[in-house]
Parts: structure tokens; C-alpha cells; sequence
């Protein structure tokens, strides 16, 4: 097990699925004070969204401009994500990448992750490259990583290591559907061709999220991303506040837990009107390989009955 992992929670930025990215600003306050006294380091605090016509939230494009003018933690490491495929749809992704990111030096960022899925991973080498050049700690997130074979995986990290433009190179459950086996399988298969740290996001629709990222840092993975209890898109995530918990446990560390209490409190409000976590629905989706954004999308229609959402799934799958 690897002592010097980092913990990166990503609520503002994964939670964003269920209120369009829009967080009241006391309330984003009280998350980051618990994640601050709980010992995370890194917040990835929203996506930089390209822009869009419909109604988004500021923390769905996160702009330094609305950053310079948040009264946010100095001590804690800031981050976006990008989605590369709508950064790599544009005539000039390079061009795009420097319009919308200033140098790190001059940004409350730090961190900016790129988001792909595996079989297209290599067409954002020119994301990776612009981002670097702008001083940014670069995270690369495969999604939909389960299913490769070992040397699929060795010969992927041999490839973006070359790039010599990637800091993290990070693997993500985004189906749900790994277990701890898999989850160490894939970290022993990227580590014989990436020598980096790598980092792991699971996610909770079996409800084997907290094992999965507890084998994956026992497997040596450094970085592991969590949400407040679990806000995330479909199932959700691993809960932040039992994944502290857990490592804090297991190392004999006490530390201010009242905070991390309070601002669960918000997060619990908000799940009881949003409802996210796991139910018998994300389980079937994830044994039967589908995305859990189908699932969210029949939950959230009331037109759906339990019959019907169960025979979608199963025409589905």
C-alpha cells in the first residue's frame, strides 16, 4: 500500500450533473473549510465547459475571471476537467485551449484533467501538449477502462508516456462494473508501461466503490478522486467522508471531523431532492455493461414506471 497517495475530491465538479453546476456560494464555503481541515489536498472545483446555450452553472465552466473573484482556501490545489472530445471537435483545439486558459502563473488553477475514453485516448496527445506548455499539472482520465486486455493497458501507458506531457495518468469505473481484482489487474498492467503515478475514479453502482479504491491504493495507484457523500453522476461515487474515514482509521490520524459533518449535512439535503446513489437499477446496468447515464435519464422521467424502465434496461442490454 502506498503511503503517499493524494485525495482529490471532485463534488463541485462530478455532483454538477444533478443541479447543472450551480452551487450557492455558502454552501461551497462549507465544503471546501471540511475538505480543507479533513487533509484533501487537491479540489477539482468544476469543469471548463466550452460555451454552451443552455442555462449552466458557473462551476460548469469555472472561468478564471469567476475565480478571481471567489474567496476560496489558499492552501488547497485547484483543478478543472475538460471533455476532450468537445475541445478536440473544434477546427483548432490548440488555438482553443490558449483562448480559454490563461498561463498557470496567472490562475487560481493548478491542476486541468483531460477526459477521453480509452479506445480514443491518443487523439488528445495535442490537448495534453498545449495544456503542459501553459505550466498546468496535466491528469489524463481513460474512461471507460474495464474490459482491455493487459497488454492493451501496458502498451496505452507506454504511448501517453512518451508524450512526456502527462503528470497523471488516471483510469476510471465508468460503468461501475469493476471489482477489486479488476481495479489491481489494470494498475499492474498500466504500471508496466507507465512509470508516473497514476490515479483511479470509481464509481458506486454495485456499491463496491470504497474497496475499489482502497485495492487500487494498495496496489500502489497515488491518486484517488471522491465526492461528499457520493454526488456524482448515476450511482454516484465513492462518499469522501467514509473514504477519510476509512485511510484516517487505518493510519491512527484524528482529525477535524465536525466540519467534514456540516458540510455532509448540505450534501445530504441536496441528495434528498436529487437522489443519487445506488439501486437495483445502476446494479443491472453495470452487470450488464450499460452507461449509468441511461439509467439517471429514466429515473428522472416520471413518465417512466418501474416496469418500463426495467424493460428499457433490458432492451438495452
Amino acid at each position: 500500500m502506498t503511503e503517499n497517495y493524494t485525495l482529490l475530491d471532485c463534488t463541485l465538479r462530478d455532483g454538477g450533473y444533478y443541479n447543472n453546476w450551480d452551487f450557492e456560494d455558502q454552501f461551497v464555503q462549507r465544503y471546501l473549510k471540511a475538505v480543507e481541515e479533513v487533509g484533501i489536498s487537491v479540489v477539482e472545483i468544476g469543469f471548463r465547459f466550452l460555451p454552451k446555450k443552455q442555462f449552466f452553472g458557473p462551476y460548469a465552466y469555472t472561468s478564471d475571471a469567476f475565480l478571481d473573484n471567489l474567496d476560496i482556501p489558499k492552501k488547497l490545489t485547484y483543478g478543472v476537467m475538460i471533455n476532450a472530445a468537445e475541445w478536440l471537435a473544434c477546427d483548432d483545439p490548440s488555438l482553443m485551449i490558449k483562448k480559454f486558459f490563461r498561463p498557470s502563473k496567472d490562475s487560481k488553477i493548478s491542476l486541468v484533467r483531460i477526459a477521453i475514453n480509452f479506445n480514443r485516448a491518443l487523439e488528445a496527445a495535442v490537448l495534453s501538449k498545449e495544456l503542459k506548455l501553459l505550466g498546468y499539472i496535466v491528469g489524463f482520465n481513460l474512461m471507460q477502462a474495464h474490459g482491455k486486455d493487459d497488454l492493451e493497458y501496458e502498451t496505452m501507458g507506454k504511448k501517453i508516456e512518451a508524450w512526456e506531457t502527462v503528470d497523471v495518468l488516471y483510469f476510471a469505473d465508468s460503468l461501475g462494473n469493476m471489482d477489486p481484482d479488476e481495479v489491481r489487474r489494470i494498475s499492474k498492467s498500466l504500471k508496466m508501461g507507465w512509470p508516473g503515478d497514476l490515479g483511479i475514479h470509481t464509481h458506486n453502482n454495485k456499491g463496491l466503490a470504497l474497496i475499489n479504491t482502497l485495492a487500487a491504493i494498495d496496489a500502489g495507484v497515488a491518486w484517488c478522486d471522491s465526492t461528499m457523500t457520493g454526488m456524482g453522476r448515476g450511482a454516484g461515487n465513492v462518499q469522501t467522508e467514509n473514504l477519510v474515514l476509512e485511510l484516517d482509521h487505518q493510519k491512527g490520524r484524528q482529525v477535524a471531523y465536525q466540519y467534514l459533518y456540516e458540510s455532509v449535512s448540505d450534501f445530504d439535503a441536496l441528495k434528498a431532492k436529487h437522489n443519487w446513489g445506488t439501486n437495483v437499477y445502476y446494479h443491472y446496468a453495470a452487470v450488464k455493461n450499460i452507461h449509468p447515464t441511461y439509467v439517471q435519464e429514466l429515473l428522472s422521467d416520471n413518465r417512466y414506471s418501474p416496469q418500463k424502465i426495467s424493460n428499457a434496461l433490458n432492451h438495452l442490454s
